[in-house]
C-alpha cells in the first residue's frame, strides 16, 4: 500500500469509518495515519467533523500530487512484476472470483501465456468505478448503472435471498416481502449493506431503524453463522449464497419484489480496449453463458 493512499481513498470516501472499511484498518489506526502525514507534511489535509471527512484547501492541492506519486509507483511497480508479457489488472468480488473467475482465467492464460493477471478485491462496488475511472485497473466486475465516461456489459441479473434460521416461523414461506420482516426480525448486515452504491443500501437502513442491537457488517460467512445460530436474519445475493460452502442450518427466501443486483464488467469505452481487456470481456460473457445453462438459469 502507498503512503498516500489513506488520504486518498478518506478523500474519496468522505468518512474515516468507510475509508477504514475499504482499506482493511480500524478507524482509529487510520485516524492516527493521517494525523502523523499531517504533522509531517506541517499542513491540515482534512476537516474533521460529525458529518465526515472534508479536504482543506491546502489539502484538496496537495491530493493532486499524492494521486500522481501513488500512480507513479503503481507503474513502477508493475513495469518490475510484469517484465515483457503484459499486465490485466480486474477488479473484484468473492461471488464472482468464486463461481466465474477460474474458468474465466484458465481461457485467458491459454490465449496470453505470458500475460500477468493481477486480481484486487473490491470491499464496495464504488471500489471498481474510481479504480478504472483512473486507469488503476482495466476493467472491474460492478454492479449498478453504467458510470459517465466508461462502457458496462450487463452479465447477469441477481436476485437476493433472504437468509433466515432452518427453524425459524420464516422457513415455510416460499417468498417474503421486506414489510414482512422489517421491524419484526433482527438484522444482520454484511458489508454490501453498508454499500452506497448496493440495491440493498436503503434496504439495510429500513432495518437499522427497527433492529434493538447494533450489528456491525460482517463477512458473509459470519453473517450466516449468526442466523444459524438463530440471531437474526440476513440478505444475500444469489451468488453468494451458492458459495457458502457446506450445508448450514439457514433457508434462502425470494422476495417477492424481486429485488436483484446487475452484475456487468465495467470496461474503458471501446475504442480504449486494449486487446487483453477484449479477450478478458469476451472469455468473461462466454463463461458466464456456460455457468448460466449448468445452473439452468
Amino acid at each position: 500500500m502507498g503512503k498516500y493512499l489513506p488520504v486518498i481513498v478518506t478523500a474519496e470516501c468522505g468518512s474515516l469509518t468507510r475509508a477504514a472499511q475499504t482499506l482493511g484498518y480500524t478507524q482509529p489506526s487510520l485516524g492516527y495515519i493521517i494525523s502523523n502525514l499531517e504533522e509531517e507534511l506541517g499542513a491540515k489535509i482534512f476537516f474533521r467533523s460529525q458529518r465526515g471527512m472534508t479536504l482543506t484547501d491546502v489539502g484538496a492541492k496537495m491530493l493532486q500530487t499524492m494521486r500522481k506519486i501513488e500512480a507513479l509507483e503503481q507503474e513502477l511497480q508493475e513495469q518490475a512484476q510484469v517484465g515483457q508479457g503484459g499486465l490485466l489488472r480486474v477488479g473484484i468480488f468473492p461471488s464472482v472470483a468464486a463461481q466465474w473467475l477460474p474458468g474465466i482465467l484458465v481461457d485467458l492464460r491459454r490465449e496470453f501465456p505470458d500475460t500477468t493477471i493481477k486480481l484486487e478485491h473490491q470491499i464496495y462496488y464504488l471500489d471498481g468505478e474510481i479504480g478504472v475511472k483512473e486507469h488503476r485497473l482495466d476493467c472491474a466486475f460492478f454492479t449498478g448503472k453504467c458510470p459517465p465516461g466508461l462502457d458496462r456489459v450487463v452479465l447477469y441479473e441477481d436476485p437476493y435471498y433472504l437468509i433466515v434460521n432452518s427453524n425459524s416461523d420464516l422457513a415455510d414461506l416460499e417468498e417474503v416481502s421486506l414489510e414482512d420482516v422489517v421491524g419484526k426480525y433482527q438484522f444482520i448486515p454484511t458489508h454490501e449493506s453498508f454499500d452506497s452504491e448496493s440495491a440493498i443500501w436503503e434496504v439495510y437502513h429500513a432495518f437499522e431503524k427497527k433492529n434493538v442491537v447494533d450489528v456491525q457488517p460482517q463477512e458473509n460467512r459470519m453473517a450466516v453463522a449468526m442466523v444459524e445460530a438463530d440471531l437474526g436474519i440476513t440478505i444475500l445475493p444469489g451468488l453468494d449464497a451458492m458459495d457458502l460452502g457446506a450445508p448450514r442450518n439457514v433457508k434462502a427466501i425470494p422476495f417477492r419484489e424481486g429485488l436483484s443486483r446487475t452484475i456487468s464488467l465495467l470496461c474503458p469505452k471501446a475504442l480504449e480496449k486494449s486487446p487483453l481487456i477484449a479477450a478478458f470481456l469476451r472469455f468473461t460473457q462466454k463463461r458466464v453463458e456456460a455457468w448460466k445453462a449448468e445452473k439452468n438459469l
